[in-house]
């Protein structure tokens, strides 16, 4: 008697899943591009896409064609790989809301509490911080800081090799994540050891910098497939870098470093006086801040260095 209830319960189980399956995978509608709903329920192409998210996306485009939706985490998430074809998506700003999918973006990768006015943690108009502290009169001071630092970067490198007459050698690409990102850290988040010019501290000055770099690209890595919809805690390296770059940026900390930039004085005043924000949550949102900087920037230099060669 009590197998065969429990056989019915298995028939009933499985015939739920299966009409859950039927009824859960979305169907290509007129007019939409071609869809992929991958083999597993609810996570659809998230491994794949998890695993290698550019040779994905390589392998439907040639598939697909420039623009196709697949299901990842559940949810349908629309690629489009026609940069001719970014404006026209843009200028249909009207339909599409931008803020709000920053808003949900930026908690799913960097885990700090919603910047969204309607969820209570804060008031800051991050907007508005920008526009105060990257434009207008703040502009030139920061250009001439960020120029003097490039300056700086490169130079060290000569001073601090050990021998006078060995070339340092790297690649293209290598040579301008360590410049750029280097400079760009510097002038944002100012230095942890001060402008003192002995060598020994200046060496430790540059440790920290690049042990920074590494830990930023560590994370930046599989940042499509947190946008996607994955769990940090899938990727541990990632999420151990993420939570060593917010370390390094806690309230304490920063307020021991010097000549940091105003974009970031000004976002751990209004942190303090705007937000709920815990320790943890304002630290990551220096760390969006840092990536929001670099990630663009970084490769966009490479290319542009490269076709000037």
């Amino acid at each position: 008697m009590m197998i065969s209830i429990a056989l019915i319960w298995a028939v009933v189980v499985g015939f739920c899943c299966l009409l859950w399956l039927a009824l859960g995978i979305r169907r290509r509608q007129a007019g939409e591009p071609v869809i992929e709903n991958g083999f597993i329920p609810y996570l659809g192409c998230a491994l794949q896409f998890g695993a290698n998210p550019l040779q994905f996306l390589r392998s439907r485009q040639k598939m697909y064609g420039h623009i196709f939706t697949c299901k990842i985490a559940g949810q349908y998430i629309h690629f489009l790989c026609d940069p001719f074809s970014y404006h026209s998506v843009i200028r249909q700003g009207r339909h599409l809301d931008w803020t709000k999918f920053h808003f949900a973006t930026s908690v799913k990768a960097f885990g700090h509490d919603s910047f969204d006015p309607r969820h209570g943690y804060t008031t800051e108009n991050l907007h508005q911080t920008f526009l105060k502290t990257l434009q207008g009169e703040a502009l030139p001071s920061l250009i001439e800081t960020m120029m003097g630092h490039l300056q700086d970067v490169m130079l060290m490198s000569d001073r601090l090799s050990p021998s006078e007459d060995q070339w340092q050698v790297d690649g293209i690409f290598a040579f301008c994540y360590k410049v750029m990102f280097e400079a760009g850290y510097l002038t944002l988040f100012g230095k942890e050891l001060g402008e003192d010019k002995c060598h020994i501290r200046q060496a430790a000055q540059k440790a920290l910098v690049l042990n920074t770099l590494e830990n930023f690209k560590e994370f930046d890595k599989i940042f499509p497939a947190l946008v996607a919809g994955l769990p940090i805690h899938v990727f541990k390296s990632a999420y151990s870098a993420r939570e060593n770059l917010a370390k390094t940026m806690h309230a304490e900390n920063l307020s021991k470093r010097h000549n940091m930039s105003d974009l970031i004085s000004m976002r751990m005043i209004l942190n303090d006086s705007l937000s709920t924000f815990n320790d943890v949550s304002k630290a990551r949102t220096h760390v969006a801040l840092l990536w929001a900087s670099q990630a663009n920037t970084l490769p966009a230099t490479f290319w542009s260095l490269f076709y000037m060669i």
